[in-house]
């Protein structure tokens, strides 16, 4: 689950710094008309959850954003220094801390939301989940095993050249090789969506409390309490390869490349510095040796 959330915010970031600060300012809109369109909300529904939402992106903006831009403000200065295994894992870590922040707000956001779907609404929404159900399900056979790994492969190259720039064919090989190791979690991770999708229904369908979503919500995307050992024991080899993956890469930059890289990591904390009303960089720390405070200084400064 943890490498979907990489999957999006890269695909945040790959629409273009600029892009960051228009889309995270229109995040109000975006938000609310996806929830009509996936829910079906009526005007009341809409009406009261919109306050909800607007303190839950108000809490993000003063608490959230300071992670994300202390995250990039590291990873910009570890690529000035060179990349090491152990700076790489305090990313993770860092990564990891973002995440479960993230989704909590998330969770806490939604669940108000969930809780006052009417009947019908709720027989919409399992609606969908059932034909989107369907349509994963066509993707998770053994005979698109090997379209999903090309499909992957070709993801690497993209994001890769987002951040360096074109990529040398040695470079792609070298992409092309690591994804290979990446395990395929598809269909583990589509049946493992599919049932909490189904207990969610049935939560809703129980008449259950604000409370209580709220909990199977952080339970389901934030702790994994239930989490198949297939998809539990994916996690270090995807870590590894996505280790594995800058470290081979390291070497081989042309300095175009790095400074374009850098140029990336440094315009995006710069983003997440200006989009806050007072700017400032929060303390991240490492699960491992590394001491992400020590390395880099993570105190209040202006956004420049």
């Amino acid at each position: 689950m943890r490498p979907i959330l990489i999957a999006i915010l890269l695909s945040l970031l790959t629409a273009g710094c600029s892009s960051v600060q228009l889309a995270y300012n229109s995040a109000d809109f975006f938000i609310e008309r996806y929830a009509d369109d996936y829910l079906g909300l009526d005007g009341a529904q809409m009406q009261h959850w919109s306050p909800v939402l607007e303190t839950a992106l108000e809490r993000h903006r003063a608490e959230e954003l300071p992670y994300l831009a202390s995250f990039f403000a590291q990873a910009a200065q570890d690529a000035h220094q060179g990349f090491t295994r152990a700076k790489i894992d305090c990313l993770f870590d860092q990564f990891e801390t973002i995440y479960q922040r993230h989704f909590r707000l998330a969770s806490a956001t939604a669940a108000p939301l969930l809780a006052g779907l009417s009947a019908q609404q709720i027989d919409r929404l399992a609606e969908t989940f059932a034909e989107e159900d369907k349509d994963d399900a066509a993707k998770a056979g053994a005979e698109e095993a090997a379209r999903r790994a090309r499909k992957r492969a070709e993801r690497y190259v993209d994001q890769m050249r987002w951040w360096f720039g074109d990529l040398s064919s040695a470079q792609r090989g070298l992409v092309t090789d690591v994804t290979r190791r990446i395990p395929d979690t598809a269909p583990a991770w589509y049946a493992y969506r599919a049932a909490k999708r189904n207990a969610l229904i049935e939560l809703l369908r129980g008449g259950a409390s604000q409370a209580s979503i709220e909990q199977f919500m952080i339970d389901w995307l934030v702790d994994y309490r239930d989490l198949p050992s297939t998809l539990a024991t994916a996690q270090p080899a995807l870590r590894n390869a996505f280790a594995d993956l800058l470290l081979r890469l390291q070497p081989t930059l042309s300095d175009a490349q790095r400074e374009r890289f850098i140029g990336r990591l440094e315009g995006l904390e710069r983003d997440f510095m200006r989009l806050q009303k007072t700017p400032r960089l929060a303390p991240l720390h490492c699960g491992s040796g590394y001491n992400a405070t020590e390395a880099h200084a993570l105190e209040p400064r202006p956004s420049a």
